[in-house]
């Protein structure tokens, strides 16, 4: 099947989360059909159109008049639009005279996109409003556990960034915004350090963003500077490596400081946990509904109540003096995700869903003509 799909707002090769989606989203579906990527301006790669421009929604006919001429040529059978294309899938979708399925990680979505997509596709559906709700089908992000494998091995790497054997090592991998609570982090590290039960604990923070400063300064603050370190941003292919030398990761936002998600819930799945969880490290995760409807607690991950520094102390704590419970939240995790949270087959997933459109196009058609 030939699929267009369109993500004018993100860069392919990049480091955030959205190049990270279309980028594995576009390989998996690649495996079974012809896709052609209509990216942001400067993106490169077969097969791929560098020519979005943003997310605004004033570009979407732009953007859609831009790709047109190409994907009339390549003549789609479907179309894939990212909620950031602000209609511009649907768009062209009306032009080809081909159906459309638009992912919604947002409550800015284009009327375009409400009105005009056959289907859905969100890890949120209280976002759509009840109009539009038998167009939703549930999806749930994933990694590449190809490139995520619990035999990756970086020895040389910890030693390189100061770490010994001895120390358990806790690894955050990722963006520095306020809501993604590294400063809570960074509290309930100096908690265990005042209440002596820091003992061997390091932590590694690898990324960058609004709030590194911020973070940087709290660490100092609380002492903290033998314990925490920065390693900056790394290529997103040496992520693996980092959180290979780990003992145990984390990921455990506070969503309340989020304006929109303090109002809809914590409506995405952090890619990094998927990750964390496909190399076989026990996971520190935000204890939020979405996340209790994929993990069990202290089965797949151990959730920790959001914004709660004793909770998050506590746990930490846990985890450093029970290494059978790492070792079954490891397997387990890596099992999970293996099993049903894998890139491979969340593409999987929508190549159905497309033959699924396209079958019924088809027989649209002939009904049409009768009538």
């Amino acid at each position: 099947m030939r699929l267009l799909f369109v993500a004018p707002n993100i860069s392919v090769p990049g480091t955030n989360g959205g190049s990270t989606h279309v980028t594995e989203v576009v390989a998996g579906l690649r495996r079974h059909h012809d896709v052609l990527l209509a990216a942001r301006r400067g993106s490169r790669g077969p097969d791929t159109l560098g020519i979005g421009l943003g997310s605004a929604a004033v570009l979407a006919p732009l953007h859609a008049a831009a790709i047109y001429p190409a994907a009339r040529r390549f003549r789609p059978q479907a179309v894939y639009e990212r909620f950031s294309a602000r209609g511009a899938g649907v768009l062209l979708g009306r032009a080809l005279g081909v159906p459309v399925i638009s992912m919604v990680l947002d409550t800015d979505v284009s009327p375009l996109t409400w009105r005009g997509a056959a289907r859905l596709i969100t890890t949120a559906p209280h976002l759509v409003p009840d109009q539009y709700q038998h167009k939703v089908v549930r999806v749930s992000w994933g990694a590449n556990i190809e490139r995520f494998r619990p035999d990756i091995s970086a020895p040389d790497l910890r030693e390189r960034l100061g770490f010994t054997p001895s120390d358990f090592l806790l690894v955050y991998t990722g963006a520095f915004y306020h809501w993604h609570g590294l400063d809570i982090l960074v509290r309930a590290v100096a908690e265990l350090d005042r209440a002596g039960a820091a003992g061997p604990l390091k932590v590694l923070l690898v990324g960058d963003g609004k709030t590194r400063p911020e973070i940087e300064r709290l660490t100092g603050e609380l002492g903290q500077r033998h314990r925490i370190r920065f390693a900056g941003v790394v290529p997103y292919e040496e992520v693996p490596n980092y959180i290979s030398i780990a003992d145990a990761c984390t990921a455990v936002y506070d969503p309340s400081r989020h304006e929109a998600l303090a109002s809809h819930g914590m409506f995405f799945d952090p890619l990094k946990i998927f990750e964390y969880l496909a190399c076989g490290k026990p996971t520190l995760i935000l204890d939020t509904e979405n996340m209790r409807a994929i993990f069990e607690q202290e089965r797949h991950a151990c959730l920790v109540t959001t914004g709660d520094v004793p909770a998050l102390a506590r746990a930490i704590e846990r985890l450093m003096a029970d290494p059978a419970l790492r070792a079954r939240l490891g397997a387990e995790g890596r099992q999970l995700v293996q099993g049903r949270y894998s890139w491979q087959a969340h593409a999987d997933h929508l190549g159905e869903l497309f033959e699924e459109l396209v079958a019924e196009r088809g027989r649209a058609k002939p009904e049409s003509a009768v009538s």
